[in-house]
């Protein structure tokens, strides 16, 4: 029977009932212990959804906390620590690291040319569209140095050497296809200095973790890789991404790029050879063969062939080779 219903039935029970009938005083006790289950009844519903409110709120908070913290700290450090619990990533630790650094070409020129505040709403935007894009490609966002950004993959978490390389070039190749549509956007708004990026790519051994003090730390990546990064981006190309020889060994399959130049790099003592990415990577994706498989490794650019017949003669022979050990 329905609370409602009960409560009539009793109502009419005392209705009918002497006042000094012993049926009578039950039900009257039993009236006033339903009306205080209800009263109690009442109370847990609203502390339940003053408690929802406050849970709702709170959940609110921390999500805004979390998305003003991740403007701070690598999103990637930040998942990490929410998955483990603990209160900050592992000690410093050895990692083999893709690192990307850019610059924008004559800085300063623009600078003295836009009045501070023209000059924060450009750099912001510009700043906004390519941390994006780094989110998209997964990178660790390392620091902005002045008009310098510096990203770095492999580290908090990594898919494997090649896969952070081919993912650190395919982010430069978004960011030099997206700088192209901002350059017409600030020229339209008046920009007359030509917005140029310079991006460089070096792939090694860094030590990565915490640096810094003991009220203050900074997740980031010091080696080498770091330093050849900065230096390769110096001597790129404006709207132009060149690779040290390691990173372009990682990608070479998957991406085009031509042997550019050949130098000591500051502080080191031997040659590197430099590589420059093509920026129309989907003509050329379209025109390869790659394939890597066991016992077999294949890849053909014919547009960079000079000797087709010396391929086509090699092709044969491997033809053969598949033939004559099927037979046997």
């Amino acid at each position: 029977m329905k609370p409602d219903a009960l409560l009539e039935k009793i109502t009419a029970q005392l209705n009918e009932s002497a006042q000094g009938d012993d049926v009578a005083q039950s039900l009257k006790e039993l009236k006033q212990l339903y009306d205080k289950q209800s009263r109690q009844l009442d109370s847990l519903t609203k502390l339940s959804d003053s408690t929802q409110a406050k849970l709702s709120d709170s959940n609110a908070k921390l999500e805004k906390f979390l998305r003003n913290l991740k403007r701070f700290v690598p999103a990637g450090v930040v998942d990490v620590l929410l998955q483990s619990g603990a209160e900050q990533l592992p000690t410093n630790s050895r990692q083999t690291i893709t690192v990307f650094f850019s610059d924008i070409v004559g800085f300063t020129t623009i600078t003295e040319r836009l009045d501070p505040e023209r000059l924060a709403a450009l750099m912001t935007d510009y700043f906004t569209e390519m941390s994006d894009i780094c989110t998209k490609w997964g990178g660790t966002l390392d620091q902005f140095v002045g008009d310098a950004i510096v990203i770095f993959f492999g580290a908090p978490t990594t898919l494997g050497a090649e896969d952070d390389a081919r993912r650190t070039l395919g982010m430069a190749l978004d960011m030099q296809d997206r700088l192209k549509a901002l350059r017409l956007k600030w020229q339209q708004e008046g920009l007359t200095t030509p917005f140029e990026v310079r991006m460089g790519l070096s792939t090694g051994t860094c030590n990565v973790g915490n640096f810094g003090s003991a009220d203050r730390l900074h997740y980031t990546a010091i080696g080498t890789a770091v330093n050849s990064a900065a230096r390769i981006q110096s001597l790129a190309n404006p709207n132009h991404i060149l690779l040290s020889e390691n990173t372009y060994l990682l990608v070479r399959d998957h991406f085009k790029c031509h042997l550019e130049k050949t130098v000591i790099l500051s502080g080191q003592q031997h040659e590197t050879m430099l590589y420059q990415a093509a920026l129309n990577q989907n003509e050329w994706q379209a025109s390869t063969i790659t394939a890597d498989e066991e016992g077999y490794r294949l890849y053909v650019d014919p547009a960079a062939i000079t000797d087709k017949a010396k391929v086509k003669a090699l092709l044969t022979r491997a033809l053969d080779a598949l033939d004559t050990g099927t037979k046997s």
